[in-house]
């Protein structure tokens, strides 16, 4: 017969196997009668005599048929390219906040002069103001927050010490206001403001130990995404209808920190942050508005008698200076090998302030329109407040989220 490819003759192997047999029964005997050591040092000998005759003298490689293309597994974890991969998504209940800058003319005596009246407003979200009536009222009801679900990607090599994490966020919100105010005599209209954001985090991690269950890791990478902004305003008591959009796009290298913790077999958290800078990020813009015949001007408070359409918008885009924080904790709990569920919360804050001392495009229908759209870029808080110097204050944007996250571990 054939064993691992080397031929043993018949009757060497059925004389071992005799040998043994005969080892058995005397091994048996003694320890019938007691003697249990003797009996165990036979047995000894039984094993060692099959172990030659039947196991290969050699370790066989695992046969991998020449048509499968799989990776190798790892005690039932796949790896691809020598580490772990991380595939998952998380479901965000979004909670928004805007912070336009300084508001009144008591924040700032320049404000005074605008328009005419101390009290000419910024827009809460719109990188521009569209509004002609200083005071709202917002319809709380009415108000939209974004339930998203974005995905996340992370691979972390077999040596432990670093790794590549991938994560998509995004979300958008919608805010409606009554707006009213005094011109010539009692006025009032209506404002929408809808905002979309989209972020993407690409990051190095470089992975440390602090003892058996903690660790930290240090990353280094990018944010790269863009904010937008549509509004519109009606005023029909003003005879006004304006319209603006905007829109940031950055690039910006991002650092940033993360403390794990295991602190039982199957619960974890997370805690951490990073942040992110750019000075060349860019925003374009174009704000519209139409006052019919009869209407009340944007800035003077009269009444006109022909129709008054102008649009002032950014012929190249200008230099916008972004600061981001994010914040997360978050709690982990993997009851399986390759499936891990989170719970966590995030604050993730965008800081912005553009360079709004080139001049922009206006296009009208009549000269007394150009006039108009002139007046207004000089005297709206495009240019107050959008000029990007002398210390002018940022506009802000931030999200508070609660999240639940699904993983499958590779």
């Amino acid at each position: 017969m054939t064993v691992g490819m080397i031929s043993i003759p018949t009757g060497f192997l059925l004389a071992q196997e005799s040998k043994a047999t005969r080892l058995e029964l005397e091994a048996e005997s003694y320890e019938s009668r007691g003697y249990f050591k003797k009996g165990q040092e036979l047995r000894e000998k039984i094993k060692k005599i099959r172990t030659q005759n039947y196991q290969r003298g050699y370790a066989e490689p695992d046969y991998i048929p020449p048509n499968q293309n799989i990776p190798a597994s790892n005690n039932g974890s796949l790896e691809f390219f020598n580490g772990k991969w991380e595939v998952g998504f998380r479901g965000y209940q979004n909670a928004s906040m805007f912070r336009s800058g300084k508001e009144w003319s008591f924040d700032d005596a320049r404000i005074a002069f605008q328009a005419g009246t101390p009290y000419f407003p910024r827009s809460e979200i719109g990188y521009q103001n569209i509004r002609s009536l200083p005071f709202i009222n917002e319809w709380n009801d009415k108000r939209r927050e974004s339930n998203t679900i974005s995905p996340r990607i992370a691979y972390r090599h077999s040596s432990k010490k670093w790794g590549l994490e991938y994560v998509h966020f995004q979300s958008n919100t919608s805010r409606n206001y009554f707006t009213f105010g005094y011109v010539d005599t009692f006025q009032y209209g209506n404002q929408i403001d809808a905002f979309k954001n989209a972020d993407h985090k690409l990051v190095v991690q470089v992975f440390e130990e602090y003892s058996s269950n903690k660790g930290f890791s240090w990353e280094f990478g990018l944010r790269f995404g863009g904010m937008n902004t549509q509004s519109a305003q009606h005023s029909m008591t003003l005879g006004q209808t304006s319209l603006f959009k905007d829109q940031i796009n950055y690039i910006a290298p991002s650092t940033g920190f993360k403390f794990y913790h295991h602190f039982t077999n199957v619960w974890s958290y997370e805690l951490g942050g990073d942040l992110f800078f750019t000075p060349e990020a860019k925003l374009k813009y174009k704000r519209d508005l139409f006052t019919t015949a009869g209407g009340y001007t944007r800035f003077s408070g009269e009444r006109i008698a022909y129709e008054e359409a102008y649009s002032i918008f950014s012929e190249k885009n200008l230099d916008t200076v972004l600061i981001g924080l994010n914040l997360f904790s978050q709690l982990n709990w993997q009851p399986l090998a390759n499936h891990k569920f989170h719970l966590g919360v995030q604050y993730l804050e965008y800081n912005w302030r553009a360079n709004e001392s080139r001049a922009p495009g206006y296009r009208a229908v009549n000269i007394e329109s150009y006039v108009a759209a002139v007046k207004d870029y000089y005297l709206s808080s495009g240019y107050y407040e959008g000029d990007g110097q002398n210390g002018r204050p940022n506009r802000s944007y931030a999200i508070a989220n609660l999240y639940l996250g699904y993983t499958y571990v590779f």
